[in-house]
Parts: C-alpha cells; sequence; structure tokens
C-alpha cells in the first residue's frame, strides 16, 4: 500500500530529527486536555523534544499506524490509561533502512 503524501512528509520529517539528534526511537503520546475549545491532542517526541509541530497540520494517529504499517516504525511498548480512552504513549523504534 503506497504512502499518502502526509505520511512521506511525517517520514522524512521523522527521518531527519532522528538522524540530526542520534536518536533511533520516537514516542507518540494523545490526551484528552480537558477544557474547550481543546479536546483531544496528539503530539510526537524524539529525544523529549516535540517534533510533531512540523508534521502537516491534518496529521492523526492513523498516519503514524501506516508508517508501523510499512515497516518505517516498530512498536516497542504501548501504555494506555486504563480510566482515559484518550491517553496513551507509544514508543516506537525508527527503522532506518527503509
Amino acid at each position: 500500500m503506497a504512502l499518502t503524501e502526509t505520511q512521506v512528509q511525517i517520514r522524512e520529517r521523522i527521518l531527519s530529527e532522528v538522524s540530526t539528534l542520534g536518536a533511533c526511537q520516537i514516542v507518540y503520546e494523545s490526551e484528552w486536555l480537558g477544557y474547550l475549545p481543546w479536546g483531544a491532542y496528539h503530539w510526537i517526541q524524539c529525544e523529549n523534544r516535540r517534533i510533531s509541530h512540523r508534521f502537516p497540520m491534518d496529521w492523526q494517529r492513523s498516519d503514524i499506524l501506516a508508517l508501523e504499517r510499512e515497516g518505517i516504525l516498530k512498536r516497542l511498548s504501548e501504555w494506555q490509561d486504563p480510566n482515559d480512552e484518550l491517553h496513551s504513549k507509544i514508543r516506537y523504534e525508527v527503522c532506518l533502512t527503509q
């Protein structure tokens, strides 16, 4: 399955960031901010630096899952808050050879 343009841009940004920072892992996090007008929020971190602010504005968790299906990301661990379905954390290894 081919990646969308958004997913290609996310892949390139992730690869650039991990190369620059000398890292091989990223973390996807999501949470409910708990007040309006903001609701559910999600982001990607690398070496404790938020990198998703450089992603296309309309990116979604499904884009990260597509990168995982393509073998670009390998899920290492996942945590889900048992009391809040919107609060999660997934650690990925970035496969630099893709």
